[in-house]
């Protein structure tokens, strides 16, 4: 069953020859990569923050997320800034495709497509094209519960040292 989504533009990038995608709704700017700051006890999947034109935000290793082979971050790499309702993160990928808008027939539902599988609703499309399978994720399915709390309380607690540094200045 093809999934009605004229006209959504979608920001693809891929990792380990694997492509994937997100609404371009949701992304704010794609940086190079640049110097993480690791942050004690967090989550495995946040790889620690960066400072953000002034703002500190979590950066997200999608290689964990997507049980792919780990490595350290690369000089090429790129991070998408994106926006959630718990707040704007980076997601570390290998390489940014650009901006595709997918044509309806090539648009699949991946309930439909993987009825046995739950993907936590995670996973909502699949787009079939010349170069292969595009996975398009929903960004704000995209964290558990427990996870947006851990990410929400990693924000407050940077952005609370950045208020106070300003402030002793």
């Amino acid at each position: 069953m093809v999934m009605s989504n004229k006209g959504t533009e979608i920001l693809c990038f891929s990792m380990d020859e694997q492509r994937f995608a997100i609404s371009l709704d949701s992304v704010e700017r794609v940086l190079r990569a640049q110097a993480v700051t690791a942050v004690p006890d967090s989550p495995e999947f946040i790889c620690g923050v960066i400072d953000y034109h002034g703002e500190v935000i979590a950066v997200i290793n999608l290689r964990r997320r997507f049980n792919l082979q780990s490595r350290p971050i690369e000089l090429n790499d790129r991070f998408i800034i994106a926006k959630t309702s718990s707040g704007k993160l980076a997601l570390i990928v290998d390489e940014v495709e650009g901006v595709l808008i997918p044509d309806e027939i090539d648009l699949y539902e991946a309930k439909q497509v993987f009825p046995e599988i739950d993907t936590g609703l995670k996973l909502v499309n699949i787009l079939r094209e010349d170069k292969g399978i595009i996975l398009i994720y929903d960004l704000e399915k995209f964290l558990s519960g427990k996870e947006e709390i851990k990410l929400q309380e990693i924000n407050r607690t940077f952005f609370g040292m950045y208020i106070n540094s300003k402030n002793s200045l």
